[in-house]
């Protein structure tokens, strides 16, 4: 028999859900109770998502001029249709109609020729990869796994170029002081330097923000843009902390072989006003009072 014992895989979502509630976690992950309720704004995400892959694999992989030819919306529909079914989400025709009239004046933005040359000129950069795996070992018998959206490589300099994509409501205010937001990209720049051996500096990343909503026009001084792109901090000193909280989520919550460590409490943290509460299904079925342990 085989004395070598398969490595298991975490996700940067176990560490993110620790973060905000250690006994979210524990029933999500520990227990295994978790509640999927997906949402007509979560299927709006994927669409576009999806609708953006396919017109960058395009524009990348084939040529300008095919990618131009694409019809975005029809495709859109299509994978926001499928997400709706697939997760029986229930809406209205009225809602139907807002959320596909906001995601063609997304695209119709996206694809503008200026906004292609501005943020993914093909003379620049090289598609490595889009929603690209990749798995390393942490610690503990534990694997990291994550899913890059989108991998850029510079041709004269050869940098890496990291996006994620996100789509928003009215784009990021708080959530651009949020730890976990951007320890994800953090995260993942330590990880593609380690399996890839690139320096850090030659590493950046990007959170893509695409926003459905823009202030009224006639209010406002200045151009509304729907497209946002974020450039987080990731110094080695915000790579190192990210590690460090990582590292002790994996000891505080993982024994040396790589199995859940069940005989400790995970504390409810509600946080500030109730934050972490707000949509929380364990609070909206009752099975969790939203009060905070000791």
């Amino acid at each position: 028999m085989s004395d070598i014992i398969k490595k298991k895989n975490i996700s940067f979502s176990q560490f993110s859900t620790y973060w905000t509630c250690e006994n979210k976690f524990y029933r999500d992950y520990i227990l295994k109770k978790r509640i999927f309720d997906s949402s007509i704004i979560l299927c709006f995400g994927t669409g576009c998502h999806d609708t953006i892959q396919l017109y960058l694999k395009t524009l990348f992989w084939k040529s300008e001029k095919q990618a131009d030819k694409m019809d975005l919306m029809r495709y859109f529909k299509w994978a926001f249709k499928h997400e709706l079914t697939k997760n029986k989400v229930k809406y209205t025709p009225e809602e139907w109609d807002e959320f596909v009239d906001d995601a063609q004046l997304i695209l119709d933005e996206f694809v503008l020729p200026e906004n292609r040359k501005r943020y993914f000129p093909v003379n620049k950069y090289e598609l490595l990869g889009i929603e690209t795996e990749l798995k390393e070992e942490i610690l503990n018998n534990l694997n990291v796994i994550g899913f890059f959206d989108l991998v850029l490589r510079e041709k004269l300099t050869g940098d890496i170029k990291i996006i994620d994509f996100k789509t928003s409501t009215r784009g990021w205010t708080s959530e651009k002081e949020d730890f976990t937001k951007l320890a994800q990209l953090r995260l993942y720049k330590a990880l593609y330097s380690k399996k890839y051996n690139i320096p850090l500096n030659k590493i950046k990343v990007e959170f893509f923000i695409l926003k459905r909503k823009v202030y009224d026009t006639s209010k406002c001084s200045y151009p509304q843009t729907r497209l946002i792109p974020f450039i987080p901090t990731s110094y080695k000193s915000d790579i190192d902390e990210t590690l460090h909280e990582f590292i002790g989520f994996v000891g505080e919550c993982f024994t040396k072989e790589g199995e859940y460590i069940t005989d400790r409490t995970y504390r409810k943290v509600p946080g500030d006003k109730k934050k972490n509460c707000k949509y929380c299904l364990y609070l909206k079925d009752g099975s969790c009072d939203g009060k905070a342990d000791k």
